[in-house]
């Protein structure tokens, strides 16, 4: 995705950060009415506004003359006590505090990372993210073989089997490859058209994926410095990514890490009471798979950039398991907390307290 933070590179994937920036600024349009919820245009224009009281009350209508008046007004002047007019911002009682409280989601979530960064929950004075580890994947340095093994009773992906699903993988390129590209920019925007939520319906809800998103980037970027994976192209010229390859290296995959961290995040806060845990999004029925639709798209969307090319399976599955480590150590932290500390699990919770999910 785009982080939050300014235009991207051409059709550049690293690229959660430059969206997230994009994002930014739809938020600060919503917020200020451009799309129809009141408010502040993009512009705010402050010229010279008459007064309202005439300058000569005792000259005819047609006469009068309204003095010129700025902003913050000047007239009519408030003296302080010893005869001298008042500091404008000592006029308005309301300019006496300082605090900022106008945080853009994506610029706090910006904030939110230092916190993250720094927990240290384990009396071993290092941050808790540093305890979470992934395999070396195949063909890397500390990894010559052709396997990148998850550990016993996981599958082992061989990567000469990954680049011949890769391959399979292109002729399915014409048919995803519109909601591929919107995936870059607005990966929030997916799990919004799965159940609808905003900035503006559920602030703390959109929060908490700002935050995911960051903390999802800064790990997968750990990672992919630590074991600097080259892409699957490198390896298989045959796949020619229709994209621009982007400038990083493949393992583990940023867009796998960032949905699937975004999808535990929503599945904490999206309950209705019902049941052992009363997921929203989740079903469960007897003899069936458990679907759950939050999980189900953070799987499409790592495996969308796979069709294009530029991830491999492994990649995706290393960002699933990268994401599953990182959300406990998400709920320790002192601004989101587990649950019953008021804090931003507690909030965005509340606002999915009207919702409820209906068995099939």
């Amino acid at each position: 995705m785009s982080g939050p933070n300014g235009p991207i590179g051409t059709f550049d994937a690293r690229d959660a950060r430059d969206a997230r920036d994009a994002r930014d600024a739809r938020d600060a349009r919503d917020a200020r009415g451009v799309t129809q919820y009141g408010g502040s245009p993009d512009y705010l224009g402050v010229g010279i506004s008459p007064h309202t009281a005439p300058e000569n009350p005792a000259a005819a209508v047609e006469d009068h003359w309204w003095a010129g008046l700025q902003w913050p007004q000047t007239s009519p002047e408030v003296m302080d006590g010893t005869g001298n007019p008042k500091r404008l911002h000592k006029i308005y009682k309301s300019y006496n505090t300082a605090e900022f409280k106008n945080w853009s989601p994506g610029n706090d979530a910006i904030a939110f990372l230092s916190e993250f960064a720094a927990l240290s929950s384990n009396a071993q004075e290092k941050p808790d993210w540093i305890d979470i580890v992934l395999p070396d994947p195949a063909r890397t340095t500390n990894n010559q073989t052709g396997v990148t093994d998850f550990g016993a009773g996981q599958p082992k992906w061989d990567l000469d089997d990954e680049l011949t699903e890769l391959v399979g993988l292109i002729e399915y390129r014409a048919g995803v490859m519109s909601e591929a590209l919107q995936q870059r920019d607005t990966l929030i925007g997916y799990f919004q058209g799965i159940v609808p939520f905003t900035y503006l319906s559920h602030p703390y809800t959109y929060k908490l994926c700002h935050n995911a998103l960051v903390v999802a980037q800064f790990l997968a970027f750990h990672f992919k410095k630590k074991f600097n994976r080259p892409r699957p192209s490198q390896l298989h010229p045959a796949l020619m990514p229709p994209i621009d390859v982007p400038q990083h290296a493949s393992y583990p995959s940023a867009h796998a890490t960032e949905a699937w961290l975004t999808a535990v995040c929503l599945d904490e806060v999206m309950r209705d009471g019902n049941g052992a845990d009363g997921k929203i999004m989740e079903t469960i029925t007897a003899g069936e798979p458990t679907r759950n639709a939050l999980h189900d798209m953070a799987s499409r969307i790592a495996r969308n950039r796979e069709v294009l090319g530029v991830h491999f399976p492994s990649d995706s599955e290393a960002g699933k398991r990268l994401a599953l480590r990182a959300f406990p150590i998400v709920k320790k932290c002192p601004s989101v907390l587990a649950l019953g500390g008021n804090k931003l699990l507690d909030k965005a919770r509340a606002e999915w307290a009207g919702t409820k999910s209906v068995a099939p």
